[in-house]
């Protein structure tokens, strides 16, 4: 392993030093999902010229998964792995002795630790997970969601699914089944009633200090949705990610596509985090971020995301759910 790792940063070096950007090799990580090796830029070397270099450092080491990024105080080259190690769910929460409440898992992120997303933080609230088919949306919400029923006892948190994929009974349903608070909705006309009552909940619970229990709303398949069921879905959904957090009441939503156009401008608003996988173009992953050069056009799929808000982005390797 060690001397692949030095054979790949020194044709690294070599291709930068021959197109005139020299930057050495100064370190580096191997992750579940890529082997990331740091750069310093040497003399009057920007760090546009490295970035412009990605295609022929991606030639030089023989992988076309190249993401170049900003890490820290260095820049790094993410390289995919070939075989790249599952993250599981049980084993990351084995190497944590108490989450804050209302913390879901996420996966290993690219500094080795584990990756949480604390539902009552302001930044967070809401959560939206995007990425093509095969980038491991829907196994990501399914990660989180079932993260928080084994740290939560029913009083303290519900569930609330919307899966339009129609999914027969399945390990994810019978891990959360406890903490439905209604049956399944499989289909737009199902998703109408269970939205309007989560709506009247949250009207409900304006003036209570501290609403419980607290409850998640897993929206799959969220544009279709929308695009299915026009304002009778659209409308309780904007108002929920509009005032929602406040009232205890939060929203995990995973598409295809993220757009405006598709979701409502309102809504795609109020949903703060940002989970993306793998998407087909830099304008999809500016759409699905909310802010250009996350690189998530980069990410390999099967579980490789960027975590972003607050106009930071992480890479992380999704946990498997069970």
């Amino acid at each position: 392993m060690y001397r692949k790792l030095n054979l790949t940063a020194e044709r690294i070096e070599a291709v930068l030093r021959e197109r005139n950007a020299a930057a050495s090799v100064v370190g580096g990580r191997v992750l579940p999902g890529f082997v990331e090796m740091l750069l310093r830029p040497e003399g009057g070397t920007k760090v546009s010229q490295v970035r412009a270099l990605q295609a022929d450092i991606a030639l030089a080491v023989g992988n076309s998964n190249i993401r170049i990024a900003q890490s820290g105080s260095h820049l790094a080259i993410q390289i995919g792995r070939e075989s790249r190690q599952p993250v599981r769910l049980a084993a990351l929460m084995s190497q944590l002795d108490s989450l804050p409440r209302y913390t879901a898992v996420l996966g290993l992120s690219e500094d080795g630790a584990p990756l949480l997303a604390r539902l009552s933080a302001p930044d967070v609230g809401h959560i939206l997970i995007a990425g093509t088919t095969g980038s491991g949306k829907t196994c990501l919400a399914h990660t989180a969601l079932i993260s928080l029923c084994q740290t939560h006892r029913p009083f303290e948190l519900g569930v609330i699914v919307i899966d339009p994929k129609r999914r027969d009974r399945d390990e994810f349903g019978r891990a959360v089944e406890r903490h439905l608070l209604l049956p399944p909705a499989r289909a737009t006309d199902e998703a109408v009633p269970a939205l309007a009552r989560v709506v009247e909940a949250m009207q409900r619970r304006a003036i209570q200090a501290e609403p419980m229990p607290r409850i998640v709303v897993f929206v799959d398949e969220l544009a279709d949705l929308c695009q299915t069921g026009g304002a009778s879905v659209l409308d309780p959904l904007t108002r929920i990610a509009q005032r929602g957090r406040e009232s205890g009441i939060h929203l995990v939503a995973c598409t295809q596509k993220p757009s405006s156009k598709a979701i409502g401008p309102l809504l795609k608003a109020n949903l703060p985090l940002r989970l993306v996988g793998r998407v087909t173009s830099a304008e999809d992953a500016r759409v699905a971020s909310g802010m250009a050069g996350s690189g998530a056009e980069k990410l390999s799929g099967a579980g490789d995301f960027v975590a972003v808000s607050g106009g930071r982005v992480i890479r992380f390797q999704a946990a498997m759910p069970l």
